[in-house]
């Protein structure tokens, strides 16, 4: 067997083991954490993973009576930061960011990747949602969803949309709606949403799936159009907007969601203490206020194991998409 892959099994064995055994001691729970926790960033400082990730590090260092400290680590499309925190001590003292589709679909997106999204880490608790608009440039003529897609179907192959990056949930939802509607558009892929919107607001690349954070001011100008939300429950700072699901997509539900998770083998008990803090956190007001602020919105109650088998199914989910639209690993 390949020195790599007896690694990964011999590691796989400890997690397990470790696992069993902190079943066992539910004092581990109370005894952590007994240094300050790192909360790995896998995207530059002032990004919005990364503002929402010291929200929360902000109001979890008190209930855990140790600093969450942020460490940004960006690149290679979120794969070094992982990299790193899979191979990192699984003592509940570094954690990392996730979101979808990018960490469970990391495999289907990224050649040679050193880790697996599933089982070299373990889930630890939800820590917001975010949903986006379908956006297009006021000069389309089209008003409502339905004249969207009656004009892309004329125009086979003409319009070009744009996307945060390859494998985000922008890439993929569109892909999405474009086989379920049968239109047919091109993807050109950016890195970060800042120029993305720039472009889209030029009329260079005219449509977009992007959050209320990135588009509502330029909706409220006048300046984009905001045809639909791409998921099932209502924006809350847009909640007029309807759903794609409401317009006669039954089926269609897109939105990112961001958690924490830990190295595989992290003890029970720690990740069932931080998943309780997080939701004590994520239950404040002053919380919801200041993540709708920045374009999220409060998470699920999912427990550990709700979160794990979350990842499983995103992971399924997203990779038929990533299969069926022929979305080839960089």
């Amino acid at each position: 067997m390949p020195p790599c892959k007896a690694h990964r099994r011999a590691r796989r064995l400890a997690s397990a083991l470790a696992g069993v055994v902190a079943l066992a001691s539910p004092s581990v729970a109370q005894q952590w954490p007994t240094r300050p926790i790192t909360l790995v960033v896998p995207y530059v400082p002032g990004g919005a993973t990364d503002v929402l990730g010291r929200i929360y590090a902000e109001r979890l260092g008190p209930l855990l009576g140790q600093p969450v400290v942020v460490d940004n680590k960006p690149g290679g499309g979120t794969t070094i930061a992982a990299s790193m925190v899979a191979k990192a001590a699984p003592d509940g003292h570094t954690i990392l960011i996730v979101a979808s589709p990018t960490f469970t679909n990391a495999a289907a997106l990224n050649k040679d990747l050193s880790y697996d999204p599933i089982r070299d880490f373990n889930a630890v608790a939800l820590l917001g949602t975010q949903s986006f608009l379908l956006c297009i440039n006021s000069s389309l003529a089209p008003n409502s969803l339905a004249e969207f897609v009656a004009y892309a179907k004329a125009n086979p192959g003409k319009l070009n949309y744009g996307s945060p990056g390859l494998g985000s949930p922008h890439h993929l939802g569109m892909e999405q709606f474009k086989a379920l509607t049968g239109i047919d558009m091109v993807h050109v892929p950016y890195r970060g949403g800042g120029q993305l919107v720039q472009d889209v607001l030029a009329g260079i690349v005219p449509v977009m799936f992007g959050s209320w954070v990135i588009a509502g001011q330029h909706i409220k100008a006048g300046k984009l159009k905001g045809l639909a939300n791409s998921a099932k429950r209502p924006i809350t700072q847009a909640p007029h907007v309807p759903s794609i699901a409401s317009l006669g997509h039954p089926d269609f539900d897109v939105e990112a969601w961001f958690g924490l998770a830990a190295p595989a083998g992290t003890p029970l008990p720690v990740l069932e203490r931080l998943n309780r803090e997080v939701q004590v956190v994520a239950a404040r007001e002053e919380l919801r206020q200041r993540m709708q602020a920045v374009g999220y919105d409060p998470p699920p109650a999912d427990t550990v194991g709700q979160f794990a088998e979350r990842l499983k199914s995103d992971s399924a989910r997203w990779g038929k998409i990533i299969q069926d639209a022929g979305i080839k690993p960089e």
